[in-house]
């Protein structure tokens, strides 16, 4: 179960723009990345928004994601960007890099990430990440959304394979460990070593897929991350770079 106190403790040394992260705890919420929307909540930025249950949790493409009462842990992490000195894109492949150190800390073991943005453990899912951002005025602001399965029954009625991480993990550590890292990396992003990480991480690496990208379909060794983001597949000795993060893979 996760100690909101002790999350709150956890949090008091993490600053992000020389100012301190916030905690907006809630019992019920919609979504956690609608708080995005409010400017009472705007105002409150740089804010760790996290819940008990979202009614109407989602991810990429308007698809959902299961959010159960201490079953889940669901939590946005809010703030503005310099959108000049940030590609949201690689904020996307931070957010994973970091999650998945968060979770090794926490002795998750055998965490593999799943391009774009998904956590995978034992070859199922096991955590989701979703990136929206809103402009207002010239100032990007930005919620970093992550589900992660704790303890999700068994039998529960969804519709792909779903893994469960270790119920007794420290939650709040595992939180604090995410927003920790964000921050501390984000302002100093180090391209080349998140590709590497991505890359040494990567579900399915070197292995053979299939990308939908819109109405097209490619197949192909899986090469992972290039300098621009691109995710790359090999096939006949030809490469394809795929911009769209919206395309879906699978395994061949």
């Amino acid at each position: 179960m996760l100690n909101i106190t002790e999350l709150k403790k956890k949090l008091k040394s993490i600053h992000y723009s020389n100012t301190h992260l916030k905690v907006l705890f809630k019992n019920h919420v919609s979504s956690t990345n609608d708080y995005l929307n409010y400017q009472y909540a705007r105002d409150l930025f740089p804010l760790l928004v996290i819940t008990n249950n979202q009614r109407a949790a989602r991810g990429r493409n308007k698809k959902t994601w299961v959010s159960l009462n201490q079953k889940s842990i669901s939590f946005s992490l809010c703030f503005k960007v310099n959108a000049k000195q940030l590609d949201l894109r690689y904020l996307s492949y931070l957010s994973c890099t970091c999650l998945l150190d968060a979770m090794n800390k926490n002795n998750c073991e055998d965490i593999k990430i799943k391009w774009p943005n998904d956590l995978y453990h034992n070859d199922k899912k096991v955590s989701g990440i979703l990136i929206e951002s809103l402009s207002i005025d010239k100032e990007i602001y930005v919620s970093i959304g992550v589900g992660i399965n704790i303890d999700i029954p068994k039998n529960y009625s969804i519709n792909r394979p779903y893994s469960n991480l270790d119920k007794n993990l420290d939650q709040a550590l595992l939180v604090s460990l995410f927003c920790e890292a964000l921050f501390k990396n984000i302002n100093q992003i180090n391209i080349d070593e998140i590709i590497k990480l991505y890359n040494d991480n990567l579900f399915w690496y070197q292995k053979r897929v299939s990308i939908k990208d819109n109405n097209n379909f490619y197949e192909g060794k899986l090469l992972g991350i290039n300098e621009q983001g691109q995710l790359m597949i090999q096939n006949n000795g030809n490469i394809k770079r795929i911009d769209n993060i919206d395309s879906t893979m699978r395994r061949l």
